[in-house]
């Protein structure tokens, strides 16, 4: 096995167990003994835990930039909710990531760094943009304070839905019903903002959601 297909397979395997069981939880040694290899061999690619953590932040951020970068911007209500399903697959998929944000954050200023750029510089100026072209598309009316506070709200939301939503679901509860009420509940915040004859449609759409 290559020195890079070794390196992947030990961020693959975190993932899986951090998300899983939870980063706490979740030790160098207990990711060792699931690859079957010695605690050594995943010292000579990764010092400790938080740098395979920051490639996985690194991983998830270049995913979920690509997307809303590549993605067309929605001009309808369904596409409003396809677009939303998009950005909370990639975030199912790195969900450990926002279950204790702030322990992270402060345990790794190389991670702080990284999530404060990523969001500044990357995240709030694509959902102004987000925000900007469902305006110009009659699809909601909002004024530049609205773009502003609605964009942070937006992604605080997404952000820390699934930490949120598994406090108060059973065990039951599958992903995809996770992310229908993740998709439902930012969409709610641009309700108000719709004009009568998408908000009617929104309104139609939810009732058929699996929530």
């Amino acid at each position: 096995m290559t020195k890079a297909n070794t390196y992947e397979r030990i961020i693959d395997v975190s993932l899986q167990l951090f998300n899983e069981h939870g980063e706490r939880a979740i030790t160098t040694n207990h990711i060792a003994h699931h690859l079957n290899m010695s605690p050594g061999n995943l010292y000579y690619h990764f010092a400790n835990k938080d740098e395979i953590i920051i490639q996985l932040f690194k991983r998830y951020s270049a995913e979920l930039f690509t997307f809303l970068s590549q993605a067309n911007l929605p001009e309808s209500v369904d596409e409003c909710i396809q677009y939303m399903n998009g950005i909370y697959d990639i975030m199912w998929e790195y969900r450990f990531l926002f279950s204790d944000i702030n322990s992270l954050l402060f345990r790794s200023a190389t991670l702080l760094g990284e999530h404060n750029t990523f969001t500044r510089e990357r995240i709030a100026p694509l959902l102004v943009k987000l925000l900007g072209k469902m305006q110009e598309k009659n699809i909601i009316q909002i004024d530049e304070i609205g773009v502003r506070d609605l964009s942070v709200n937006m992604w605080l939301i997404t952000k820390y839905w699934f930490d949120f939503d598994s406090s108060l679901s059973d065990l039951t509860c599958t992903p995809e019903q996770a992310k229908a009420r993740g998709v439902y509940r930012t969409l709610s915040l641009l309700r108000p903002y719709f004009q009568p004859e998408h908000r009617a449609l929104y309104d139609e759409k939810v009732r058929n959601m699996n929530l």
